[in-house]
């Protein structure tokens, strides 16, 4: 009987502890919500201790990738600081990183909303129906406006739209396709990591230019690619795969309408607005369907849960990179291999060809994002920080398509039910190089305008 009860104690065990790190972590989720409202210390202190108690207990339970990744941070760190940083200097990062503990869960909470909304619903329907000639379209157009919210929340709904007859050859097509829609709205939308992420090295004003910079690249190479991937399209078969986007396309303009004229007139970063705006709307979404209350709140738990790992080494390298940029501790060298005579055009194109490498062999875009935007963020170089945001954005867009390790390929993959590998290194893979080169080249241009 012994035998057969400590699995139980075992299991009751994790689960008690797996319950409090989730419950200290939207803990500091509250508290990176106040802080917003009113910056008092109480609400950023305690917010800081409890997310960082969360990162800390949450380095037990991690995968092995991830330990990897956490290592590949701690050799970068050795080489990049002369001495351990102090504990005060820690606490200043912690409250830089703790926006980011306010964004993770409402990123969730929108994933999981959105799945219950009747216009997502008509959306899959009408993608279900479109044909085989501009389905690719359908899927990919749908994929980058709806992806701009959900992010890979938008692939069950779209992996849902596919007839369950389909072919192998047809769940590759459609889910390239949705994922190079969804990837390619993190150049110009707020609620990704990847804005989380490199807003540590520019300023709010800057931050809100490089996504109009990036809402306007991103739609070149959303019509760009569309019609190069698909041969047989005509205008008048993409006419009809905007169709699906018919039922959820003013819900969109709301919300990023919303947000935008919100942080305009009270002084917001755009991810604060973010955290604040999306979790009223959703309240007043719950006053009007609270059957679906239940469902919403158990499914952010277990998206949570499924990205406790990305969690850690995100914050981890944000931590790094606020430290490098804020800190006279920093070792950085700009003489390593004479870069900082590199010349002002091809930096745009270097940056997210060198992220789209580093993904391809499995290493974090966070990673390379924090050195690459580290090093060029510096004054030695004459670079417009909105274009150099919108670098990074390119470059964090194409490491997500092209790496088997991201959550964004695995996802997609077991979704669609194709293979990673697929996914990662098909069609996309060409799609990716060649954007990080023209869309870089653009950069390079409007640096030089501008």
């Amino acid at each position: 009987m012994g035998l057969k009860e400590y699995p139980i104690r075992k299991n009751s065990l994790f689960n008690l502890l797996h319950n409090f790190r989730l419950s200290i972590f939207l803990i500091s989720w509250v508290c990176a919500f106040l802080s917003i409202i009113n910056d008092q210390n109480i609400f950023v202190d305690f917010g800081v201790i409890c997310f960082g108690l969360f990162i800390f207990l949450n380095l037990f339970f991690l995968t092995l990738q991830s330990y990897f990744i956490i290592f590949i941070l701690i050799v970068l760190s050795f080489f990049l600081f002369q001495s351990l940083p102090s504990l005060r200097e820690l606490f200043e990062a912690g409250k830089f990183v703790l926006i980011f503990a306010g964004l993770i869960p409402t990123m969730n909470l929108v994933k999981s909303a959105a799945l219950k909304i009747n216009s997502i619903k008509e959306t899959q329907k009408s993608l279900s129906l479109l044909s085989s000639k501009n389905s690719s379209s359908g899927f990919q157009i749908t994929g980058h406006l709806s992806g701009s919210i959900m992010n890979t929340g938008v692939f069950p709904m779209l992996s849902a739209s596919i007839p369950t007859s389909s072919t192998l050859d047809y769940r590759k097509k459609v889910a390239e396709a949705s994922i190079r829609g969804m990837a390619s709205s993190v150049v110009w939308s707020p609620f990704f990591v990847a804005f989380a992420v490199g807003q540590v090295y520019i300023d709010n004003f800057s931050s809100w230019m490089g996504l109009a910079v990036g809402l306007l690249i991103g739609s070149l190479f959303s019509l760009i690619s569309v019609f190069l991937l698909n041969r047989d399209l005509n205008y008048n078969l993409f006419k009809a795969s905007l169709v699906c986007l018919k039922p959820i396309f003013l819900y969109l303009l709301a919300i990023m309408s919303i947000i935008v004229i919100f942080a305009l007139i009270f002084n917001l970063t755009a991810l604060s607005a973010v955290i604040l705006i999306m979790p009223i709307l959703i309240v007043f979404y719950f006053l009007q369907n609270l059957k679906e209350l239940k469902f919403i709140f158990a499914n952010t738990v277990l998206t949570m849960r499924k990205n406790i790992d990305d969690i850690v080494i995100i914050s981890l390298a944000m931590m790094i990179g606020f430290l490098i940029t804020n800190s006279d501790n920093s070792n950085l060298s700009l003489n390593i291999f004479d870069i900082q005579n590199t010349p002002e055009f091809l930096i745009f194109i270097i940056i997210p060809l060198t992220m789209c490498f580093f993904s391809i062999i499995c290493i974090h875009p966070v990673i390379s994002s924090t050195l690459l935007l580290t090093v060029f963020s510096s004054n030695i170089f004459e670079i417009n920080h909105a274009l150099l945001m919108q670098a990074h954005l390119i470059g964090w867009c194409t490491g997500t398509l092209s790496s088997v390790a991201s959550l964004t390929v695995i996802t997609c993959s077991n979704l669609f039910n194709v293979p990673s590998l697929k996914i990662a290194f098909g069609e996309n893979l060409f799609v990716v190089i060649l954007f990080s080169i023209f869309g870089g080249g653009i950069l390079g241009i409007l640096n030089i305008i501008f």
